[in-house]
């Protein structure tokens, strides 16, 4: 029998052991297959035009699949070798030379990576369409997709992986000659370093962690120092503050003795002591993919959401010049489809003012409209808010880059604006921190009496925009194609800070927007399932490691009489426990992070939040139930 065929029946034995690596490694070259097909894809470039630079993003994103594939790979393998130590010091005995158990391991991992490998394109394949019409659906697009294979796709995987196995199966390959055969028979025994623990060690945990949430919420400039301190923080928090929390609970005598639990509560002990390292890294890894799944998946939600309340109109459209709003309208009717339903012509009055709030001064351009002006804004948008100022000395400020993190509410607020060399004075009765008409057409602007507004009144300050509501403006890519090419034609003038014909399109926004966060979710969520497979694979591994020197203990349970539901209780709650600590950490970590997110982006995030915490939750209890199961079998095979 030669040593590939050994090989190949030593992956048979094992091959329960090894599922749910092999099953998460497929899963990270499907994604990274598919990653790199709409890299190299011909339809999706047609479709997105030659300026969308998504190739780069998708191949920066199979990189990062490749990178955390190589880590899990390495990791997962040095379990797999831990528990076959033993294994390989028993061929030694046998007169097996190093050289060539050395062969068999290289042999076992490469025939391992290359049926995953198979398995993975084959799959990705198969599912590529599939794939590339969810992309394109949350980018927007309703296209009919064709079915190809990237030859392109395929080489690029088959390289990045091989390489991958290279590495891994020459660590194995290696892995012999760098033990004794005493410590090779010993190695399965042997757990990571046990951790001290000491109440100082587990309040300096939660100190570091606080101080860390602390100086991120004061200044997220300190970022890398709150990093430091929160992970620091965490890993002493497994090490030693957990320990010290479940010494304690034995204190509770009542339940301590009820049943095996103390039995249950020595050998989660153990555990904890056993998978500190393990365990914080995971609450680590969870936190970085919580967040960034929660801020990608509030960036698409809070798009989708606002997106009418900042683009409001269908088109508008800023000139001076009557006749080119004119010429516009008339391109307007050639498409029937997006026919015009409503439209309203606004003169704003352009002053580049100062603006004064206790004592600080915002330099920008201040565009004033009058109280009737809003009124028929207001009636054209369907917004029911009653509208009214009681003297010339008041005012209402629209500010669309408001934001309560950064500045301060207006209301109840007097305020000054210097036009030119004049002060005027405004007690500001109301703000709305949204645009008045579509967004970067007038960021600013405040509104006043009409007799204030007729007073200021100055041809050469007079700023006209003419804003439309068409019908079927999510379908409007002809027109407005034909509009921006029209606009395109007429330049800034000299000494003008505005165009002479300036078009503002809802489908503009609305097409960028939904492509951009497209791209994001649909990333976000992939990178974030390949991470969410890997912890949960790597924590099945060591349980189960642990389950086979397990087995004498339990056997003695049950030849003192401990039943099995008592026995399948308590691995189910010290699993649970094991399972449960880092992602309860991980949540933790990643809500700090991004209620500061929120606050400085002003993201809807309370819904994607709860989404993603809960989908994510949803498929680590799966691993979970498996690792339960699995353990359970071990413990009670004879």
């Amino acid at each position: 029998m030669t040593l590939f065929n050994i090989a190949m029946k030593n992956i048979k034995k094992n091959f329960y052991n090894y599922f749910l690596y092999f099953s998460s490694m497929i899963l990270s070259i499907l994604i990274y297959f598919i990653f790199t097909t709409i890299q190299y894809s011909n339809q999706v470039s047609i479709l997105m035009g030659s300026s969308r630079n998504i190739s780069f993003a998708f191949k920066s994103a199979a990189i990062v699949v490749a990178i955390f594939s190589g880590i899990f790979i390495w990791y997962s393998n040095s379990f797999f070798l831990k528990k076959r130590k033993k294994e390989i010091a028993l061929y030694s005995m046998l007169g097996v030379k190093k050289k060539q158990i050395g062969r068999m391991l290289f042999y076992e991992n490469i025939a391992i990576g290359i049926i995953a490998l198979a398995i993975g394109i084959f799959m990705g394949s198969l599912l590529s369409k599939v794939f590339v019409m969810l992309l394109l659906k949350l980018m927007g697009f309703s296209t009919i997709v064709k079915f190809t294979i990237i030859p392109k796709a395929i080489l690029n995987t088959i390289i990045s992986f091989m390489i991958l196995f290279l590495i891994t199966s020459i660590y194995g390959y290696s892995i012999i000659y760098r033990f004794k055969l005493i410590e090779l028979f010993k190695a399965e025994s042997k757990g990571e370093k046990v951790p001290t623990s000491s109440p100082f060690i587990s309040f300096i945990s939660i100190i570091l962690i606080f101080t860390g949430y602390y100086i991120y919420l004061k200044n997220p400039a300190t970022m890398l120092i709150t990093l430091i301190l929160v992970v620091l923080g965490t890993y002493l928090l497994f090490s030693s503050f957990i320990i010290f929390f479940i010494k304690i609970s034995k204190k509770n005598i009542k339940r301590y003795y009820n049943g095996i639990n103390m039995i249950g509560t020595s050998q989660l002990l153990y555990r904890i002591k056993g998978n500190s390292r393990t365990l914080a890294t995971i609450a680590v890894l969870s936190a970085s993919t919580l967040t960034a799944m929660g801020v990608v998946s509030s960036t698409y939600y809070d798009f989708i959401s606002k997106q009418n309340a900042r683009y409001p109109f269908s088109y508008v459209v800023a000139s001076n010049n009557e006749n080119l709003i004119k010429k516009t309208e008339d391109i307007m009717i050639k498409f029937p489809e997006n026919k015009i339903e409503k439209s309203i012509k606004i003169n704003f009055l352009e002053y580049n003012g100062n603006f004064f709030n206790n004592k600080e001064e915002y330099i920008d351009d201040i565009f004033i409209i009058s109280e009737s002006t809003l009124k028929e804004i207001f009636k054209i948008r369907k917004i029911e808010e009653k509208i009214h100022l009681n003297n010339e000395y008041e005012t209402i400020i629209f500010d669309e880059y408001y934001n309560s993190f950064c500045k301060e509410d207006y209301k109840s607020k007097t305020v000054k604006l210097k036009l030119n060399n004049t002060i005027i004075k405004f007690k500001v009765v109301d703000f709305k921190p949204y645009p008045l008409i579509n967004q970067h057409i007038t960021p600013f602007t405040i509104v006043v009496k009409d007799e204030v507004y007729n007073k200021l009144y100055n041809k050469d300050n007079l700023y006209t925009v003419k804003a439309f509501i068409n019908k079927n403006q999510k379908n409007s890519q002809d027109l407005t194609k034909a509009l921006k090419e029209f606009a395109s034609k007429f330049k800034t003038p000299k000494n003008s800070k505005h165009r002479t014909l300036y078009v503002n399109a809802y489908y503009s926004s609305y097409k960028d927007g939904l492509i951009e966060n497209g791209i994001l979710i649909f990333i976000g969520t992939f990178l974030g399932l390949v991470f969410l497979a890997a912890t949960g694979s790597i924590i099945f591994f060591k349980q189960l490691s642990e389950a086979n020197d397990d087995k004498y203990r339990y056997k003695i349970l049950k030849n003192i009489g401990v039943n099995k539901k008592e026995i399948i209780a308590s691995i189910s709650k010290q699993i649970f426990f094991i399972f449960i600590s880092p992602l309860i950490i991980g949540v933790i970590h990643s809500l700090v992070a991004l209620s500061f997110i929120h606050k400085i982006l002003d993201l809807n995030i309370t819904i994607p939040i709860i989404t993603s915490i809960g989908a994510y939750t949803f498929i680590y209890m799966i691993y979970y139930l498996l690792t339960v199961s699995s353990y359970y079998k071990t413990v009670n095979q004879e």
